[in-house]
């Protein structure tokens, strides 16, 4: 570890968590001396956190309060991950229709943000996290990145969309965090061009960072941009992708061109979920500290290790907006033994379902599914206010590009008596990335899930060729 790792661990982020209010340093301690103890010893911590949340619903969350009484049940009748299957599974559609009861009486005086889902699976949903949730996510991705040999404080240069980076008209303490302390500087996927990709690695070999961050698509559109132009690479750590599923041939471009290992991260703000590959890379190992995993059927029903299932997940650390046994819209499965590495945390062997696949446009740019969300706000801004109110009113989308390259835009609405011409400037931002493709604008009452079950944002028959 650096001289300026060491400060940031141990001097900068202790300092700037008194300022904020915030706790990464104490939730990153917890895990460093969590990382390699029994499963006795990390089973009883999870129980301890899953116990007080369980009180803490009981007494402040009318929506739990209910459930509890319905089926006659006390905090203390659940103890353990095995005893969350007396409760109900929560759904997207459910937090929207109980958003106010499922909000926490002394929402008041927690340290809160809202917060939006971003619409990755088609189905946009608004929630509020707590701080300590946000704590517990740093913490467990810092624990991860120095298992790999990278560390707080070395320079990291991030890649990706509204989730990782976040465009704001004003400077903030965030900012001030991410600059100074993370020493994260970060640069919008949105442009895929080759001006884009060169004003990208100018700042890559101006930067040079210790490692790379972002989505994999993103990070492969670059990789192919810069063997391409067969431009000279640095020596790095590690590349660390997040957002969406890593395919097989993404890690292997990305291995390939900057010859680095790629470690998969797997992780969502709605459920509180955090999972990490280790050096093995042979899974994703869950931060059973911040989150109660269970794979389940569609009704809750608890699966066997190795079958897949619905990732459902109870967050350890939102008690403004408790999320229990929270489906979210993931499939995945956990694997029956333990890695190797000799960590006792479970290990998700595969996530399926919002996979980084990689669209076309009919000049043959690449387009990342994870911007096809952001074209849905007018004037694709989704930092103005207003543009927001009107992205909310949406209820579900999907977007269809045909074997010719046109585009098909898919809305359900929450409310179908909306006036549609509100809608419209959704076909000119697509037509500026799908060049020459022809867009439609349709407005459904239901989109119908994949054969699979899984409801898939983005589907595409489009295959470019030169």
């Amino acid at each position: 570890m650096s001289l300026y790792s060491s400060i940031d661990k141990y001097i900068l982020i202790p300092t700037a968590d008194m300022l904020t209010h915030r706790g990464i340093s104490k939730e990153w301690r917890i895990m460093d001396r969590l990382d390699m103890v029994s499963e006795e010893q990390l089973r009883e911590f999870q129980n301890q956190r899953l116990q007080a949340l369980m009180k803490h619903c009981y007494v402040n969350v009318p929506y739990y309060t209910r459930i509890f009484n319905e089926r006659g049940l006390k905090p203390e009748d659940i103890q353990c991950r095995e005893d969350l299957q007396k409760l109900p599974v929560l759904t997207k559609q459910l937090v929207r229709e109980h958003y106010d009861e499922l909000t926490s009486n002394d929402i008041s005086s927690r340290h809160i943000q809202k917060c939006s889902t971003g619409g990755s699976t088609g189905t946009p949903m608004q929630f509020v996290e707590d701080m300590p949730s946000w704590n517990m996510s740093w913490a467990s991705s810092y624990r991860a990145w120095e298992w790999y040999g990278f560390h707080v404080g070395e320079k990291l240069l991030t890649l990706g969309g509204n989730s990782l980076v976040k465009k704001r008209k004003m400077f903030t303490p965030k900012d001030i965090f991410d600059l100074f302390i993370m020493r994260n500087k970060k640069r919008s996927s949105a442009e895929v061009d080759d001006s884009a990709m060169r004003a990208h690695y100018d700042a890559y070999m101006a930067y040079k960072p210790k490692a790379l961050r972002g989505y994999g698509s993103s990070l492969v559109i670059f990789a192919r941009y810069i063997a391409k132009k067969s431009l000279p690479v640095l020596p790095m750590t590690c590349i660390l992708t997040t957002g969406e599923i890593l395919m097989p041939e993404y890690r292997k471009i990305l291995q390939d061109v900057f010859n680095c290992p790629v470690y998969d991260e797997y992780g969502a703000g709605d459920g509180g979920i955090n999972a990490h590959e280790c050096l093995l890379r042979d899974g994703l190992h869950i931060s059973e500290e911040t989150c109660v995993i269970e794979m389940t059927d569609k009704d809750g029903n608890v699966l066997p290790d190795g079958e897949i299932g619905y990732v459902t997940s109870t967050d350890l650390g939102n008690y403004a907006f408790p999320f229990i046994r929270y489906q979210v819209g993931d499939m995945a499965y956990i694997k029956p033994e333990k890695c190797s590495c000799g960590r006792a945390s479970r290990v998700i062997g595969q996530v399926i379902g919002r996979a980084g696949k990689l669209l076309y446009n009919k000049q043959g740019v690449p387009i990342s599914p994870t911007m096809l969300p952001i074209m849905l706000y007018r004037d694709n801004d989704y930092h103005n206010e207003a543009n927001c109110v009107i992205y909310n009113k949406i209820d579900q989308f999907q977007i269809r590009q045909d074997k010719n390259g046109d585009i098909r835009i898919l809305l359900k609405l929450k409310d179908k008596n909306e006036d549609h011409q509100q809608f419209e400037y959704c076909v000119t931002n697509f037509e500026m990335h799908f060049v020459g493709s022809k867009v439609s604008l349709e407005f459904v009452d239901s989109i119908p899930p994949m054969p699979s079950g899984k409801e898939d944002y983005c589907v595409s028959e489009y295959e470019y060729t030169k």
